[in-house]
């Protein structure tokens, strides 16, 4: 046996040949610890030894936990996730993409402690072709936008990892990002709009005149549509809201469905808390709807429950998401439209503003982003007829109104300071 001072560790030739070292050491907590590490050689283990005090120095744990990467993204969701200041819809939403996409696949499996960036290639690979469970068999891939979230999710569920010091770095960080394109999301005419809108009057009716409660899905619809509010503000709308007096209408928060529950959370930003003009039409629409609820209250006596909400169920509670989801999808069927959704119409209403020649800034105060930035980025693609005057009024005043040009039209069509040479076969010049 040979040793050495405490700091320095001690090696010890085991009757198997390998060598063991061992160093004492005072943790971050100010526990006095012991590590052992092996090696074939003596050289091989005073290698690992001087590792581990290189973490120690450096303040990371002297080695990784054994524990798993599906066992940890549990506590991770019980501890770190639940604790955040984050909405509580976006809490569910990223411990459920760790369930589904992380923790019940070969990833999942893997120790923290030997959790390498070739582990997370794989597992994007095989997630992008549905094969990350633990089975044989393949499963329907996610979307690349799932792809891309569920990957943010689990860097920074390793990065609470390294926080506990279980493990001394985030081998997620080094992996590039899987890339996801923005879909070009789908543009409803007014006329489509309308058809569903009217779709969604003859179902709310149908309903009642079959002895139910009327729905009132027409009216929800009809005001994102012509707000282009998110359905989530839409649904969590109360009447002290809406000061019909004034004409104004106050978006105060957002309605989610929670385990089976409904929460009210502050707004998605803060540009998001924002007060609407609406028109005279949809104020008159929404004080009709105001109206007949007050007689399904009567109607529906010790059974409703008051919250304030402007659009309800039979009993008060707040309107499902998923039932206005399947009530948007009937009715746009019944309209001869498919492949779209509630959010189709506040896309619409974003497109629709923006092609009648509202400011930029205007639109995005409207819809609630954080910035003009947002709005561009997702409006992108329009070539608006606003836009397109512009250019034409540009033109002509350029003289370029269409008309065959003169010796001055023709210095504008080639550019300033070009002198146009004349010539048979050089007289009509470039296209433009």
């Amino acid at each position: 046996m040979a040793k050495r001072r405490n700091q320095e560790g001690t090696f010890t030739h085991r009757p198997n040949g390998t060598w063991q070292a061992r160093l004492g050491y005072v943790d971050g907590t100010g526990a006095t610890r012991r590590l052992s590490v092996y090696g074939r050689t003596q050289r091989e283990a005073a290698t690992k030894l001087n590792q581990a005090r290189d973490r120690i120095q450096a303040g990371q744990p002297a080695r990784d936990s054994s524990m798993t990467v599906a066992a940890w993204c549990q506590i991770w969701i019980e501890g770190s996730l639940a604790a955040s200041p984050r909405r509580p819809s976006t809490r569910s939403l990223m411990a459920s993409l760790l369930r589904s996409h992380v923790m019940p696949t070969r990833l999942g499996a893997v120790p923290l402690a030997r959790l390498r960036p070739s582990h997370i290639d794989a597992w994007v690979i095989e997630l992008r072709t549905g094969s990350t469970s633990t089975g044989s068999r393949a499963g329907k891939p996610p979307a690349d936008a799932t792809v891309q979230r569920v990957f943010r999710v689990l860097r920074q569920a390793i990065d609470g990892a390294v926080r506990d010091g279980l493990l001394a770095r985030n081998p997620v960080v080094l992996v590039a990002q899987p890339a996801a394109a923005r879909p070009e999301a789908r543009v409803l005419s007014l006329e489509e709009v309308s058809a569903i809108l009217q779709a969604a009057l003859q179902m709310d009716r149908r309903r009642e005149s079959h002895g139910g409660y009327r729905t009132h899905h027409h009216t929800v619809f009809a005001l994102i549509a012509s707000t282009g509010l998110r359905k989530g503000e839409a649904l969590a709308l109360r009447w002290s809201d809406i000061d019909f007096e004034r004409g104004t209408l106050a978006v105060r928060g957002t309605l989610t469905t929670v385990r089976g529950g409904w929460v009210i959370s502050e707004p998605k930003t803060r540009s998001s808390r924002r007060v609407l003009m609406p028109s005279a039409g949809l104020l008159a629409l929404l004080a009709a709807h105001r109206r007949i609820q007050s007689l399904e209250r009567l109607h529906a006596q010790n059974l409703w429950t008051e919250h304030g909400f402007v659009f309800t169920s039979a009993t008060g509670a707040p309107l499902d998401p998923r039932t206005l989801l399947r009530a948007f999808t009937t009715a746009a069927e019944q309209a001869g439209i498919t492949g779209v959704s509630v959010h189709t119409l506040r896309h619409s209403a974003a497109t629709a503003m923006l092609e009648g020649g509202i400011h930029l800034k205007a639109v995005s105060e409207l819809l609630g982003h954080a910035g003009t930035q947002i709005t561009a980025e997702v409006y992108a693609h329009l070539t608006t007829p606003t836009a397109r005057r512009a250019l034409e009024e540009l033109g002509a005043g350029l003289g370029l109104d269409g008309q065959p040009p003169g010796e001055s039209g023709r210095q504008l069509a080639y550019g300033v300071g070009v002198r146009h040479q004349e010539g048979p076969d050089r007289g009509a010049g470039p296209g433009l």
